[in-house]
């Protein structure tokens, strides 16, 4: 019996310890090379229609601490980092977490272009985050939660925020993640990106309480039997 209660709370345990251990799903440093990441343009329609694919980004020593890659806008349409396969599929360990990034400008345009900063896609639905329209020529971190709310579908601006159900379905069924390498115009910007992280979620309190209660109830159970 008493065996039985060690081990139903020691699963107990466990399963409450589990998110505690939450870090990078998948990431992108660029030390060594570009990762697989490659560069495109949209019309940034409702559609997100892909203009021109396949560019390729240069790599750079520089980076946060050491490698990234840049891009350099070719057209009048809107340029994005494309992430490789190794960051597309089934990405539902990340509901509830974020999608993290470095980023500066190398060769800045004359003003300021309001696109959306991250762009998701899966599903047959396109959500897109907008994080700030202001890029410095200093390295700069980005943290785009990924929870309802915080996402709109389709439009940057005006689109309605994808519901909890909305964003799970993308992220399990992701086939394009898009970073922002429009920052400026005209036809100009060079743009360099670096540490790219897709993370699990960061424990809920309620975790570490259940983690707590489990060891706990370990230790009481332990005490009786040595007293027995």
């Amino acid at each position: 019996m008493i065996r039985s209660a060690i081990f139903a709370v020691y699963c107990l345990t466990i399963l409450s310890y589990s998110p505690l251990a939450a870090s990078s799903l998948v990431s992108s440093t660029f030390d060594s090379d570009a990762d697989g990441w490659s560069g495109l343009t949209t019309d940034g329609s409702a559609t997100w229609s892909v203009i021109t694919s396949g560019l390729i980004p240069a790599h750079s020593a520089d980076g946060v601490p050491a490698g990234s890659i840049t891009l350099a806008d070719p057209d009048s349409q809107w340029t994005y980092f494309s992430a490789p396969g190794k960051f597309l599929g089934d990405q539902s360990a990340a509901f509830g977490g974020s999608l993290q990034f470095d980023s500066r400008y190398v060769v800045a345009g004359t003003s300021y272009s309001n696109e959306a900063e991250v762009v998701l896609k899966g599903a047959g639905l396109t959500l897109v985050y907008e994080i700030t329209n202001s890029l410095p020529a200093t390295w700069t971190h980005f943290d785009a939660a990924l929870s309802a709310g915080a996402w709109r579908v389709a439009d940057t601006f005006f689109g309605a925020f994808a519901t909890d159900a909305q964003l799970l379905t993308v992220l399990s069924n992701l086939n394009a993640l898009w970073i922002n390498a429009e920052h400026f115009t005209p036809v100009m910007e060079v743009i360099a990106l670096d540490n790219v992280n897709l993370l699990a979620p960061v424990p809920e309190p309620e975790s570490y309480a259940m983690l707590l209660a489990g060891l706990g109830v370990l230790g009481l159970v332990a005490r009786r039997k040595k007293t027995r």
